[in-house]
């Protein structure tokens, strides 16, 4: 079938790469030059019209198509220097060149260091865990090592990162939106079980860093990140088409403060044993420090809350998504063992904050009807126009897409973290 792809000139990277990764060929493009979303509807037409010809001109001829292919395996890269210490400088100034890194300086993934990352499980370094979204890559246990070697982990950290990649390519995670999306999503982990005290995973103060507190949580949530690159092939701007971007994208991973915690922990409530040691991703957009220092009663500190989640969405047209079929918008409440005594004590189960939160955390229809007028809007959304400026509508779909954490040490700050999709809690297998 003849095909044409329209693509405006920064996501054309992004169009190629979709292709190669589904095994498809590379279909040809007819190039706008500036993104849609900068110009005025005249504009618009008077762009698309200029690429009229190319788009003809690439559904009638006969056109070269290039098939699918894999890049040609490399022997063991070399690195040299007059110590060590410059040859390791060589092999990250060379890795980050290559697209490989995040930045931040990587320990060389040597053959003898990777063998001593794969003692960390039992399973064959060959076994492929999942087929990585977005660029479906094999992420094979070997792959895994490799990135965990080079984010700094410790063997014993190894079956920990395989369960997080596991649970992050789960569909109700929603990972191509989160590795793709213009918006800065990225996935945390929350760690939950035993493990916590035999890793050292920080669950109290400084949870989220920096820090020699919180250097297991850093390096674990660093791999997890490296793989989303480098098996998954989230690169910058060439999957990746985040904006402006965020350093929660480096690393976020915490444990759940258990000891502290006067509810059921996360993975109880999630249908795993106590004993069971889990990891937990939600798939965040943007983290907001939820202070209050002063509340007394449950009334009042949820009100606080109720209002930050009233705030925390950035765009009028994300408040639509949570009433649309096929999209999910679920929310994490991060509350520090403080906050979390004052609601336990006055009686208040996670189940009633949640219901709360449900009942109370809505917006006026009047903030997002100009939304819905405009073009492109989701047809299922167009009934609302008939609804009372003042109708409340819900941020999220059921009372259960608040989900509740206690994580921190002391001091009257929480955090609320909206969503882009659903949690998702696999077992550490180790």
């Amino acid at each position: 079938m003849p095909t044409v792809g329209i693509v405006t000139r920064r996501f054309g990277t992004l169009f190629e790469s979709r292709q190669r990764s589904m095994a498809r060929e590379t279909f040809p493009m007819a190039i706008v030059e500036p993104t849609i979303t900068e110009l005025t509807p005249e504009q618009a037409r008077e762009v698309v019209t200029g690429v009229i010809d190319d788009i003809v001109r690439a559904l009638t001829r006969p056109q070269a198509v290039t098939p699918p292919g894999r890049a040609a395996a490399e022997d063991l890269l070399r690195y040299e220097g007059r110590d060590l210490l410059q040859a390791e400088r060589v092999l990250n100034t060379d890795f980050l060149d290559r697209g490989w890194g995040d930045g931040f300086p990587l320990l060389p993934p040597t053959p003898e260091a990777v063998e001593e990352m794969l003692s960390g499980t039992s399973r064959n370094r060959n076994e492929v865990v999942t087929v990585l979204e977005p660029g479906r890559g094999l992420a094979t246990v070997e792959k895994i090592a490799i990135n965990c070697v080079m984010a700094g982990c410790r063997p014993e950290h190894l079956p920990v990162v395989i369960a997080a990649v596991e649970a992050i390519n789960a569909p109700e995670f929603n990972l191509p939106l989160i590795a793709q999306s213009t918006g800065p999503h990225a996935p945390l982990l929350i760690i939950n079980g035993p493990i916590r005290q035999e890793l050292g995973i920080n669950c109290g103060g400084c949870a989220l860093g920096p820090g020699a507190p919180s250097r297991v949580n850093t390096v674990i949530g660093r791999a997890v990140r490296l793989i989303m690159m480098n098996v998954g092939l989230a690169y910058p701007n060439i999957m990746d088409m985040d904006t402006i971007g965020s350093p929660n994208k480096y690393s976020m991973c915490v444990g759940e403060n258990e000891e502290r915690n006067p509810w059921e922990p996360l993975h109880v409530q999630r249908g795993f044993p106590r004993e069971a040691d889990t990891v937990t991703v939600f798939p965040g957009t943007s983290l907001s420090d939820v202070a209050d220092v002063v509340s007394c009663t449950a009334e009042d500190l949820l009100y606080t809350f109720i209002h930050n989640a009233n705030d925390s969405t950035s765009t009028a047209w994300s408040w639509t998504l949570p009433v649309a079929p096929g999209w999910n918008r679920d929310a994490l409440i991060l509350f520090c063992p403080e906050h979390a005594r004052v609601l336990a004590d006055a009686g208040w189960t996670k189940q009633d904050i949640q219901e709360r939160m449900f009942e109370k955390a809505r917006i006026p229809l009047r903030c997002i009807k100009q939304q819905l007028l405009r073009p492109g809007k989701l047809p299922v959304l167009m009934h609302l126009l008939d609804e009372p400026d003042d109708t409340l509508v819900q941020i999220v779909r059921e009372p259960e897409d608040f989900h509740i954490v206690v994580v921190g040490g002391s001091g009257a700050k929480s955090a609320y973290i909206d969503g882009m999709g659903e949690p998702v809690t696999r077992e550490i297998r180790k």
